[in-house]
């Protein structure tokens, strides 16, 4: 068997995360495995395995049949392609009605849905098979887009084992946010916690909307602002706390490094990994946007005892990445079948 994964490009994200994460996972199966980007010179390409095949498209402009063409040729070299993104899958949807593709195309979506089917997955780009990162995604895709329920797959997102570390003991008062500068975010909120808190909060992301970066600098000139840090498993060490306000999230997947790396953190109640630790690490997980709550909160955290233990777990118990790995081939064998 033979599968192609498939993403734009390797810009720092939650999905390109997990390229990068599962390639490399893959790679050390009897999985032929290689790799497409759209565009290449992004930072997470630093990341990949250095003994996977990487096509790079060099793609100018998404409606040059000369490069769909292009790119169908090197599809057609695998029995399955795994297209991480729904504009992704759209691109190689097209790619395989246009030129009559014979392998097997799967979408991992990492998006949120709403009542409404997608355009990118609606009509003839509706996927023949899906793989949702969570719960509430599998269930949408059988409801809305009435795939074939043995054609939809659960396969909740993890970290690799590579990025647990020792966390040594610190009681600064620094805490962490990663999360790329949009408003979605909810940056302001954590920062007007901090503050409130006593903690000098540093953000770890790339600006995704200028007028709301230029917003938070305004309204939070105390706020420490990091760009282009790709690994931040060495940085974690410095930071007392971490916290996470965003009100809707699918995974986080930073939540599991937190668990990861011994470090207590204040998460909104959102999202697959505060599911699952809820009943080991309720301190963790709070239900409200009221700054004083979460102040409260963060000191309860500060004041509980064995939590370390607690956390590596929880992390231990239900963010397995054998059990990923083996889940994933589990679904290429279904749907090579």
């Amino acid at each position: 068997m033979k599968v192609l994964q498939v993403i734009d490009r390797l810009s720092p994200g939650g999905a390109e995360k997990m390229f990068v994460t599962l390639t490399d996972m893959l790679m050390q199966t009897n999985v032929e495995v290689a790799g497409m980007v759209f565009n290449d010179g992004y930072p997470l390409e630093e990341q990949l395995n250095e003994a996977m095949i990487l096509h790079v498209l060099q793609r100018k402009n998404k409606y040059s049949l000369i490069t769909l063409y292009k790119a169908h040729k090197t599809f057609s070299r695998y029995n399955i392609v795994h297209a991480h993104l729904r504009h992704v899958h759209a691109y190689v949807r097209l790619a395989q009605l246009l030129f009559r593709g014979k392998y097997k195309l799967v979408l991992h979506d990492h998006g949120q849905f709403t009542d409404q089917v997608p355009l990118r997955l609606s009509g003839v780009l509706k996927p023949n098979y899906y793989i949702g990162v969570n719960k509430q995604q599998v269930n949408k895709a059988q409801e809305l887009l009435n795939i074939n329920p043995d054609q939809v797959f659960l396969l909740e997102n993890v970290i690799n084992k590579n990025t647990d570390i020792t966390r040594k003991t610190n009681r600064n008062k620094k805490a962490i946010m990663v999360a790329n500068i949009r408003r979605a975010k909810n940056i302001g909120f954590a920062a007007e916690v901090m503050k409130t808190a006593g903690f000098e909060l540093t953000v770890y992301g790339n600006r995704q909307e200028e007028d709301y970066c230029k917003e938070l600098k305004k309204v939070h000139p105390e706020l420490n602002i990091v760009e282009g840090v790709t690994s931040l498993t060495d940085e974690y060490n410095q930071y007392q706390l971490a916290i996470h306000s965003s009100p809707v999230e699918t995974g986080p997947l930073v939540l599991q490094e937190y668990l990861a790396a011994g470090l207590p953190f204040i998460t909104y109640n959102t999202g697959t990994v505060v599911e699952k630790i809820s009943a080991e690490i309720p301190e963790f997980i709070i239900d409200d946007f009221e700054v004083n709550n979460w102040v409260k909160r963060i000191n309860t955290i500060l004041s509980t005892e064995g939590l370390e233990e607690r956390m590596q777990a929880a992390y231990s118990q239900y963010f397995n990445p054998e059990k990923y790995r083996d889940t994933c081939l589990e679904i290429y064998r279904k749907i090579h079948s």
